[in-house]
């Protein structure tokens, strides 16, 4: 299934990658409100002729606005690609990421080193054209009220957009997926370039809004918006708490260690064991790396085990 619809007129589209584990991972939504197309987080470049071609299956002839919350390649990479099929669209984005999708060279290289062959799964990104890009915080788009919240941490160029009662967050607020019986959450700390404080006040900007409908990059929704945004602050603060702990106690890495004590206490990971077999298999490779992204945010630490 490509698409899912937890509104009339919001649509899940998922942006499935080659590779497995990479199902359900991957979100570009699709938000159609009083006449108007908004589309946020196109993806990458591999995946933008299915994205063209579930569009094209869903009636959309033109996009009004594509809402970028980050440069991201997983995020922003097939931008240019899109823009292509709808040269009419605006795209809103943060303004520390205008010159990233404008000139994606060093987006690229640095992309390359730190994901290596996902970043060539995702597909090198082409430049897209300035004059495409815009900003404003809070706007009425044509009957739709948009507002844009600086969110970084993740990224420094991160955007959380609300739009009536729903809040597209990006990675802002981790990286969730749903189940029958409770959520998984992981911090949403990728290999290089993510800031601890800041993502933990970003936690609090998103936690603040009026919302009813929390929708996810990676991947999916909620409408357990307090909850979740509640569980997303508590798991921020005890994996700094652990990384501390564990800092320079005991046996293996950093990494082995406090991820060891997570799993034993870490809420949002309790359910780890009830993903899907390649999903859990790519979240177990990926927590390792989202752990060692704290590792540069302990008190008096540097780097290495």
């Amino acid at each position: 299934m490509n698409e899912m619809t937890p509104r009339e007129n919001l649509r899940l589209i998922d942006l499935e990658q080659p590779r497995p584990g990479f199902c359900r991972f991957i979100s570009s939504w699709l938000l159609q409100t009083e006449g108007m197309n908004l589309l946020v987080d196109p993806g990458p470049a591999g995946t933008i002729p299915k994205l063209k071609r579930i569009l094209t299956g869903l009636g959309v002839r033109r996009l009004d606005w594509i809402l970028l919350t980050h440069v991201h390649l997983d995020h922003g990479g097939g931008l240019a690609d899109l823009l292509e099929a709808y040269p009419a669209a605006r795209v809103l984005c943060h303004p520390r990421g205008m010159e990233h999708l404008a000139n994606p060279e060093r987006l690229w290289a640095v992309s390359l080193r730190n994901l290596g062959s996902i970043a060539e799964m995702y597909g090198r990104p082409k430049p897209v054209p300035k004059e495409c890009l815009h900003f404003r915080e809070r706007f009425d788009a044509g009957g739709v009220f948009i507002e844009c919240h600086d969110t970084p941490g993740h990224a420094p160029h991160h955007l959380a957009f609300k739009v009536g009662d729903i809040v597209f967050a990006g990675e802002a607020a981790g990286i969730y997926l749903g189940l029958d019986d409770g959520f998984y959450l992981r911090v949403g700390a990728p290999p290089g370039g993510f800031h601890y404080p800041a993502y933990r006040r970003s936690l609090e900007t998103i936690a603040a809004l009026d919302a009813s409908l929390l929708c996810f990059a990676h991947w999916g929704w909620t409408g357990e918006y307090r909850k979740v945004m509640k569980t997303a602050i508590e798991q921020a603060d005890l994996w700094m708490a652990l990384s501390v702990q564990h800092a320079d106690a005991g046996n293996g890495t950093f990494e082995g260690r406090v991820l060891e004590a997570l799993l034993d206490r870490d809420p949002g990971l309790a359910r780890l064991s009830a993903l899907p077999d390649e999903v859990r298999m790519r979240e177990r490779d990926m927590l390792p790396v989202s752990v060692g992204a704290m590792k540069r945010h302990v008190p008096g630490r540097q780097r290495t085990d």
